[in-house]
């Protein structure tokens, strides 16, 4: 099977001068320049004794040399563990030690922690610098040294190991991805969306994140360039538009909730791109095509499955719809009692394993068993097919607030919250109630420049698009929600805040 590796060598041979990565503090790099340094990196693991199969723990925000070691371990047959910078040790070392990492590479400022965190696990034979540092070999010194070695040694890469950012639980997983699923991305791109070299692909989700990291070598497996910055920010994200004129967006839902919280600008629409592909965006879809003039491409997918349903556009849209089933997967919706829903039934959404590239949880067997049964994966995500193959998500089942007789849509509630002017973003939970079991609870943060709002008004703005049941009775006022790194609220934290909460009400807080 091609690796990444190989497509990116091969659009190198074609041309080396193409653009691959185009960053605005950390510089750019072509194909050629990407090919020749994955390669001389592959032999740097090699003379360090990390085979084929062996862990590589990428500890950084997004910078090029991130992208370097990705690709060269895909030339070594070693497997990636992205990590997230913002980790404490103690998250660091678990992940280490779980992932039996044999090299940890992270950029120069983490270096001292991260030498002290790999004396206390015995798998790490490594330690490396992304970027400039003293203490340890960088990428630039082994790419230097190891030049023209021609490093790549595995017909096959191994895949990659993700942890998962535990918004619903607080506990991370380790999803492993196989190499199918990786090298595939690029084709995908290229028969679903119509990408081509000559595109530029803007990503500001974190790479130690599926999408991101999707986003990004998916790209670059269709040989166009990618733009990105190490890490998220409302204020600069125009600017890079404006300076290096991206053809596309790959970002999700609460990226652009966050922009969307911005004033609107006359210069909102001059951004040349052709398409945004937000994850999950069918509720916000007309919102961000009013506001900035651009098709959108809905996706629903996981970490643990890369390609679930799509929106097409030359295809009909349905309003809420994320579109049919990408090709090559076989996606389902089973009812509580196993057997499969009707069109307008709302079931748990499953893959057939085999269409897959997930094959278990690290080191968690109990987790593995509970999502993959027989020949199905389940998601715990709820939703429905129309009659047509159009498919609808409806939530997590996590997230459904159950009250009294009736599930409630948290994203439902979510959605009305957020048309409200002084609202930024909502989150909504199941506030526990001894009668009823869970009553609604929001919580929200407040457009910038605009006052708190009155709880009882809040209310009353969504009790005129919401069902009485389902207006909620709690709501609290934060300065922000609490978010992982990718932008996704952390749920779990919310309920934390909740718990022990014997009747709901409506409050402020901070």
């Amino acid at each position: 099977m091609p690796t990444l590796f190989d497509a990116v060598a091969a659009y190198a041979g074609a041309d080396p001068d193409r653009l691959a990565i185009l960053t605005e503090e950390d510089g750019t790099r072509t194909y050629g320049e990407l090919a020749a340094t994955a390669a001389a990196l592959a032999g740097a693991l090699a003379d360090f004794g990390i085979n084929e199969g062996d862990r590589l723990c990428l500890w950084s925000e997004n910078v090029p040399q991130w992208i370097e070691m990705f690709v060269a371990a895909a030339a070594a047959g070693c497997v990636p563990v992205p990590a997230n910078p913002q980790w404490t040790d103690n998250e660091l070392e678990f992940v280490l030690r779980h992932s039996e990492a044999r090299l940890l590479a992270c950029q120069s400022h983490l270096v001292s922690r991260a030498v002290a965190i790999a004396s206390r696990v015995d798998s790490i034979c490594q330690v490396i610098a992304l970027d400039e540092a003293t203490e340890v070999p960088t990428v630039r010194q082994l790419a230097e040294t190891f030049a023209g070695t021609g490093g790549a040694r595995a017909s096959s890469a191994a895949g990659a190991i993700l942890y998962t950012s535990g918004t619903t639980s607080g506990a991370p997983k380790a999803v492993r991805i196989d190499a199918k699923m990786l090298a595939g991305g690029g084709i995908s791109y290229q028969d679903m969306f119509g990408l081509t070299a000559s595109d530029r692909a803007m990503v500001v989700t974190p790479f130690f994140h599926g999408n991101g990291m999707g986003g990004a070598l998916s790209a670059l497996g269709a040989g166009a360039s990618v733009v990105f910055p190490r890490r998220f920010s409302a204020r600069s994200f125009w600017p890079l538009v404006d300076r290096y004129r991206p053809t596309y967006f790959f970002t999700l839902v609460p990226i652009v909730n966050i922009l969307l919280s911005l004033p609107e600008r006359p210069f909102d629409k001059r951004h040349g791109m052709r398409v945004w592909i937000v994850l999950g965006s069918s509720p916000i879809c007309a919102t961000i095509e009013r506001r900035y003039g651009v098709p959108v491409i809905d996706w629903y997918a996981m970490t643990e499955c890369g390609q679930g349903t799509f929106t097409r556009l030359d295809e009909e849209r349905r309003p809420g719809s994320a579109g049919r089933v990408f090709p090559g997967s076989d996606m389902r919706i089973f009812l509580e009692d196993g057997t499969e829903a009707n069109p307008g039934e709302v079931g748990e959404v499953v893959f057939r394993r085999s269409t897959l590239g997930f094959d278990g949880y690290l080191g968690n067997p109990e987790a593995t068993s509970e999502v993959l049964r027989g020949d199905w994966f389940h998601t715990g995500d709820m939703g429905y097919f129309d009659e047509d193959g159009y498919f609808f998500f409806v939530d997590r089942k996590k997230d459904i607030v159950r009250r009294g007789g009736e599930n409630i849509s948290s994203m439902e509630v979510e959605g009305v919250l957020r048309e409200h002017p002084d609202v930024a973003d909502a989150a909504v939970v199941g506030a526990p109630d001894p009668v009823l079991g869970e009553r609604v609870a929001a919580f929200i943060s407040v457009s910038e420049g605009r006052p708190p709002p009155d709880t009882s008004a809040l209310q009353d703005f969504a009790a005129q698009y919401l069902a009485p049941f389902k207006v909620p009775e709690h709501v609290v006022i934060l300065d922000d929600l609490p978010r992982t790194m990718n932008g996704k609220v952390e749920k779990f934290r919310l309920r934390e805040q909740l718990a022990g909460t014997p009747t709901a009400h409506a409050s402020t807080g901070a």
